[in-house]
């Protein structure tokens, strides 16, 4: 019996890093016929995107191994201050970069259409059902029908609700603005990123940020709040405008923009039949609430999947969701899960924030681990060690005390 026609072998929805990488690699990587895929997004490109923009080493590491130029405005992660009250600790480590996502974005979706495969941005997902052999998805131009179906909408995704998912965790919720620089601005002058854990002391699950970052081909700073939101709080942008003060910034002069995360945690869900959950719509880090970097690299191991579901009519993803959750990346997003439950927490989390302002190891270790590089095992079994000497008060970190200016 020949098999059913249809439009097209796989559909990805969401044209972000997530949907555009997993384009890219189908096509580059896998051979996969670009007018055999499609990518649909509800916005028209560019479009601008409420988001620090901060993409690790390891987001920059897929592009080179995808052949996509940075052709965008973007600078250099070149360390991180970790601030608490007076205290600043500081260390210099190439990071990654920061761009802004209205042109990185457009950038990954034109590489998209230029190797030919079907954009549609300006197309939004109204519905979708099962068909034999894959899906019939309704959109705002029409019908169309797909093999496989890539989830890649980000923490609004509207594939997860039409296919009635639940939840697995609370969002967190952020607020982003961009500035131009103060003269309190001393870390962001140097290309460092300032996470300011100070904010725990006011009741936030997360920290304040100032970033350095370019928009328009100007310096700018991206400032912001995260909160992991263990627990829901109705005075985010309160505590923000206290950081923001602090900093010479009025909050009322300026535009903020909210959004949310969805996190990544044991009980995600990554697959069902015929359908892969890539990015954000899958779920990000729970402790700094990242997930460009995250997103393109399990982009990547989803088309690895998709490409030979395709060509082998398979339509289960259960080897997808064993890769992602014992890749590097999976391994850190869940470990950042757990991680997120327990320097947050007001009391109990003191000593690991204390750690992190205080130790140089404890900074060169979480910036390895946010460059998406793996722990040594003998760089783990220190850590844990040093913790919990912090824990047993036994020993204290050595790092001098200095002004958060």
């Amino acid at each position: 019996m020949s098999r059913p026609a249809f439009d097209f072998d796989a559909v990805l929805v969401g044209g972000g890093p997530a949907g555009s990488c997993a384009a890219l690699s189908l096509v580059r990587e896998h051979g996969i016929r670009p007018d055999a895929i499609a990518v649909l997004d509800k916005a028209v490109f560019p479009r601008d995107k409420p988001c620090a923009g901060a993409v690790s080493e390891l987001g920059v590491k897929v592009l080179a191994e995808l052949g996509v130029e940075l052709t965008v405005p973007h600078v250099r992660m070149r360390g991180v201050r970790i601030l608490d009250a007076a205290r600043v600790g500081a260390t210099e480590c190439d990071m990654g970069i920061v761009a802004h996502r209205l042109d990185f974005d457009a950038m990954l979706l034109d590489a998209c259409r230029a190797d030919g495969v079907s954009v549609r941005d300006g197309d939004a997902l109204r519905g979708l059902e099962r068909i034999a052999g894959g899906f019939a998805l309704e959109t705002q131009s029409g019908r169309l029908t797909t093999r496989l179906l890539l989830a890649c909408d980000g923490a609004g995704s509207t594939t997860r609700k039409l296919l009635a998912l639940r939840e697995p965790a609370r969002k967190g919720h952020l607020y982003v603005l961009e500035t131009d620089h103060g003269a309190g601005d001393l870390g962001v002058a140097q290309g460092l990123c300032d996470f300011d854990l100070g904010v725990v002391d006011d009741g936030l699950e997360g920290y304040y940020w100032d970033f350095p970052t370019m928009i328009g081909g100007a310096p700018q700073v991206s400032r912001g709040i995260y909160h992991a939101n263990l627990s829901p709080r109705s005075d985010v942008k309160a505590v923000l405008a206290r950081s923001l003060a602090l900093r010479g910034v009025d909050i009322e002069r300026v535009k903020l923009r909210p959004f949310s995360t969805r996190p990544f945690v044991p009980e995600t869900v990554l697959w069902l039949e015929r359908v892969v959950f890539v990015g954000e719509a899958a779920g990000i880090d729970r402790t700094t609430g990242e997930g460009i970097a995250q997103s393109m690299e399990m982009a990547r191991i989803a088309a690895r999947h998709v490409a030979r579901a395709l060509r082998s009519g398979g339509r289960t993803f259960e080897p997808y969701a064993r890769e992602v959750r014992g890749s590097t990346v999976g391994r850190h997003l869940l470990q950042s899960a757990w991680l997120s439950k327990r320097v947050y927490a007001p009391r109990l989390g003191r000593p690991a924030r204390d750690f992190l302002v205080e130790s140089a190891f404890a900074r060169e270790s979480g910036a390895r681990w946010y460059r998406g590089e793996p722990l040594p095992l003998v760089t783990q079994i220190g850590l844990a060690l040093a913790m919990l000497g912090c824990r047993l008060g036994l020993r204290r970190t050595g790092a001098p005390r200095a002004s958060a200016a």
